[in-house]
């Protein structure tokens, strides 16, 4: 069963309504008032997802996720890989060590963490994609085995530490996804369905060993793939978070209405149990508005809400069943008792009215 609760109670899987998440994260110092002011607002018109991610590259005095856990009370995340880096150094263990420790005392629900970003694979990947890497976190990984000459990528070279770390403070693992396709081109090529079977190895692995597990994947693919591409992810015994799905490319500044016709789609045959929230921006703006961000929970929680009527979610039928009645009881947009705002005299259900 596809099933984890987070330390909070926060139950994620097949099971379970879909679930939504949401991201913050400071690039630059000059960040912090506008994303404190998104998750002010996402507070202030109670448009809550279910969870939400930290992904700040830089370290801050109070970071978001204090606002995310202590205000908001949401179960937050943050990409591991995006702590203790730097571009001289790349990463060194016991920094990034003592960084997961700290989250852990901090009370982080879940840590993605790229165990797949593997020299080999971009290799390839350079040679045979339109877009070899799209993966923040995971090209990080990357420079750093460059870098340091590393034979396995270091979260692979730690991972017995980081499941001893994630049992003891409960703490769930998601497995990043590096090469997941920037491009519909690229969907379910060589480097897709490898890093994706690498993934269910390490998923094997850490659950062997007792660890809650998530997985990252899919990306930009279209519908007719994620059916093809499904058939690979329900092997996992995992729930699943996907980037996107984006099921075009062309959706130039429409790009949350094109994640919520592939998240529902997705999460409707089986292959996403958290929807991850796009903003209509995703490729086409460095900056995220306040109003853009609440934009696509809205959207995001549309698609979630289609994909659980059609999986026979309790919550979502009851819901859908009231705003029928409602509109019944209402008689629709009757502006007086012989007119509709919509359709003047001639209204259907006026018309047919007993």
């Amino acid at each position: 069963m596809n099933m984890i609760t987070f330390k909070d109670g926060l139950t994620i899987g097949d099971n379970s309504p879909i679930r939504i998440n949401c991201n913050v994260g400071c690039n630059n110092i000059s960040d912090i008032e506008s994303e404190i002011s998104k998750l002010k607002l996402i507070q202030s018109c109670n448009e809550l997802p279910d969870m939400m991610m930290d992904l700040s590259l830089i370290e801050l005095e109070k970071p978001l996720y204090n606002f995310i856990k202590d205000k908001l009370r949401l179960p937050f995340g943050v990409v591991l890989s995006y702590h203790r880096f730097t571009k001289s150094k790349g990463y060194q263990w016991e920094e990034v060590r003592n960084a997961f420790l700290q989250l852990c005392y901090d009370g982080v629900s879940f840590v993605t963490i790229h165990f797949t970003a593997d020299l080999d694979l971009f290799s390839k990947a350079i040679q045979i994609r339109k877009i070899p890497v799209t993966s923040r976190g995971g090209g990080m990984v990357l420079y750093d085995s460059r870098i340091n000459n590393r034979t396995q990528n270091i979260f692979r070279e730690h991972i017995d530490e980081i499941a001893e770390i994630a049992l003891k403070y409960d703490v769930v693992i998601s497995l990043g996804t590096t090469f997941r396709p920037g491009t519909i081109l690229d969907a379910c090529d060589s480097i897709h369905i490898e890093e994706t079977l690498r993934q269910l190895n390490i998923c094997k692995l850490l659950q062997s060993k007792g660890v809650k597990i998530m997985v990252e994947n899919i990306g930009h693919i279209t519908l007719d793939k994620i059916s093809t591409h499904s058939k690979l992810l329900s092997k996992f015994n995992a729930p699943i978070m996907p980037l996107g799905p984006l099921p075009t490319d062309a959706a130039i500044n429409e790009d949350h209405i094109a994640n919520a016709i592939g998240a529902s789609f997705a999460a409707y045959i089986g292959c996403a149990h958290i929807i991850n929230c796009v903003t209509r921006y995703e490729h086409s703006k460095s900056v995220i508005t306040k109003d853009v961000t609440i934009e696509a929970i809205r959207a995001a929680k549309v698609a979630a809400h289609i994909a659980d009527l059609s999986r026979n979610i309790n919550e979502a039928n009851l819901y859908d069943t009231s705003i029928t009645n409602n509109r019944v009881k209402e008689h629709c947009c009757f502006a007086d008792s012989n007119n509709c705002t919509r359709c003047s005299a001639v209204c259907p259900l006026k018309l047919t009215s007993i």
